[in-house]
């Protein structure tokens, strides 16, 4: 395996990034009171739900959420 060299971080790169989203702008609009559910899922599982979620750009929350709505309409 071929050692790559590394680059010094360049500033100019991170100016050119959208800007980040408010968190006013990511909380729903309609504010529903929520509950907390208490559930225990081995670690593996935890882990790669939590993967999923950052590779989606959503927060692990809102995914199971959406799985209980989905389980629920069937």
């Amino acid at each position: 395996m071929a050692a790559t060299k590394r680059v010094p971080l360049d500033f100019k790169t991170i100016e050119t990034l959208p800007p980040p989203v408010s968190s006013a702008a990511a909380v729903p609009s309609d504010k529903e009171e929520r509950q907390q559910v208490g559930a225990r899922v081995k670690t593996t599982i935890y882990r790669q739900l939590k993967a999923r979620a950052a590779m989606e750009g959503v927060k692990v929350q809102d995914l199971v959420e959406q799985a209980i709505i989905g389980f629920l309409k069937v």
